[in-house]
């Protein structure tokens, strides 16, 4: 808990912004803040440990025990962030006007532990403001890293069909938000407003450049434009190092991710994407963005909804365009995390995926030995699969089917999978989740990531980690030859092994297997160690 990432995100010489410190006393106080920028939204904090713990919520808290607010944690900030009122200029970050729409203290319910309860996922407290009174809760949702619900509870301050007011009433913002529903009579699940597009072709003072001529350049530094085709890609800060111990700067990146986006681009096309930010690069603070407000018009995005039975939906980019793959680059965007289904039939799924997560200490040549099973045992299944490395230290095995299952069914099929890979190698593998039950020295069958919104690391993406390794596609000799490691691929030397081997994971795309018969072998080749143990 620090922040780090507060003071990362700002120009103190630009913004009027308090730079504050962590607090040596929890005074409890809460504040809410009218914030007009992009979109008209409102800050919730709690002071807990020594900083303003954050959330934007879009629609504002309410007194309705029947509405609930998705709230999407953002960086923490001082406590003398409280008391800020004022506008921060346009093109800093938050840029708009800022205000505080109700404030006070705050008790935690029970004199349960703020941090604890923070830390848990499950917070409760009581509020004293001018506006809000009464207990509150604020939820995490599980399947969604950083969004949580912020639900009133049903008391004496209770009232159905509360109607929150502007400051700003006559705002336009205030008018694009009360047309998304936040007034009285709002249901619960209402859609929110959408992404903002902007154009970038009038991007500031920055040299335009095209892109075959731009990334021709030996080194790339500062800020320029790119076009690429029709679109034209803000870069900034180019020669920020994002991987010390090898000297690869953003511009680095940016770069790889142009040379490789006709290899990657396949994978991406149509589905939703994750995004997990590093602005400072590999060594810096970073976080999770599903969410996004504003976008460059040419970045496609969809909205998604959220599974927390109220409606909610977050917009999520679409991995459709290089310019997209390069305004994620530059946004400190390393990985490309697609969801396993595609935005025009999202909840079927066209491929699964086996992570074969290893403990500290495993061999690789173990993981070869693992991975290799898994194929066996596929293939006894009347299916075939595709390999290749994490980019971190384990491999990814790769079923593709016809998008005509569910999420479900898949994730039920997988997990029934992983644990006859695992009983195949019991002194080396484990399904078993819980890191403290499972031995170091062994191999996590990671069947979980097929769960809806759930995601793995595309092929070709850098991973966040030193050397900027890459999710190399592998043949299975390779893997069976076990003389590779996740280590030997990166953006250094991996597109000239994609132009002497071509992409060796393009069937995923092409073999759209069914699960018929493979769920009825799945039955008997279950029941084959129950029939050898009855006999023994």
């Amino acid at each position: 808990m620090g922040l780090e990432t507060y003071w990362k995100k700002r120009d103190f010489k630009k913004t009027p912004e308090p730079r504050g410190r962590v607090a040596k006393r929890n005074l409890r106080r809460f504040v809410v803040q009218e914030h007009h920028a992009s979109h008209l939204h409102f800050d919730f904090r709690l002071e807990v440990g020594g900083v303003l713990k954050s959330w934007s919520v879009r629609k504002g808290p309410t007194l309705d025990p029947d509405e609930r607010r998705l709230a999407v944690e953002t960086e923490d900030h001082p406590v003398e962030y409280a008391k800020f009122e004022g506008r921060i200029p346009a093109g800093e970050y938050g840029g708009g006007e800022h205000m505080i729409w109700d404030e006070g203290k705050y008790e935690m319910a029970d004199g349960a532990d703020a941090l604890a309860q923070y830390e848990a996922g499950r917070m409760k407290f009581d509020l004293e403001g001018k506006k809000l009174r009464g207990t509150f809760n604020l939820i995490r949702l599980g399947s969604r890293e950083g969004q949580w619900l912020l639900i009133k509870s049903r008391d004496e301050y209770a009232q159905k069909g509360w109607e929150l007011e502007l400051r700003v009433a006559d705002d336009e913002a205030a008018k694009r938000w009360r047309g998304a529903g936040a007034g009285r009579g709002a249901r619960a699940g209402a859609k929110k407003e959408g992404v903002k597009k902007f154009s970038t072709r009038r991007k500031g003072d920055a040299e335009t450049f095209a892109a075959g001529k731009l990334f021709k350049s030996k080194e790339l530094k500062g800020d320029v434009n790119v076009k690429v085709g029709t679109a034209v890609v803000p870069l900034t800060s180019l020669d920020r190092v994002y991987f010390p111990a090898a000297k690869l700067t953003k511009g680095d990146l940016v770069r790889y991710y142009y040379e490789v986006s006709d290899h990657i681009l396949p994978y991406l096309k149509d589905r939703p994407l994750i995004m997990k930010r590093y602005p400072a690069g590999i060594k810096g603070q970073s976080f999770h963005q599903h969410d996004v407000n504003e976008a460059p018009d040419f970045v496609r995005t969809v909205p998604l909804e959220v599974e927390d039975g109220g409606g909610h939906t977050v917009d999520y980019v679409v991995g459709d365009s290089t310019a997209t793959l390069l305004y994620m680059a530059n946004l400190g965007a390393i990985e490309r995390h697609p969801w396993h289904s595609r935005a025009r039939n999202l909840d079927r799924p066209d491929w699964f995926v086996f992570d074969l997560d290893p403990g500290e200490g495993v061999r690789f040549e173990t993981i070869c030995e693992v991975a290799a099973t898994t194929r066996r045992i596929l293939e006894r299944l009347g299916l075939e699969s595709y390999p290749k490395t994490s980019g971190s230290r384990g491999l990814h095995i790769y079923v593709p089917i016809k998008a005509a299952y569910g999420y479900d069914e898949i994730a039920d099929f997988a997990a029934r999978v992983a644990g006859l890979i695992a009983a195949e190698h019991p002194e080396a593998a484990t399904v078993e989740r819980s890191k403290s039950k499972r031995g170091k020295r062994t191999i996590y069958v990671d069947h979980m990531q097929n769960a809806r919104g759930k995601s793995v690391v595309a092929p070709y993406s850098v991973r966040p980690r030193e050397g900027a390794p890459v999710s190399a596609p592998l043949t299975w000799r390779e893997v069976e030859a076990k003389r590779i490691t996740p280590q030997d691929f990166t953006i250094e030397n991996v597109l000239a092994r994609v132009r002497a081997k071509g992409d060796l994971f393009r069937d995923v795309l092409a073999n759209k297997q069914t699960l018929g018969d493979a769920v009825k072998k799945l039955g008997a080749l279950s029941a084959e160690p129950k029939a050898r143990a009855s006999r023994a």
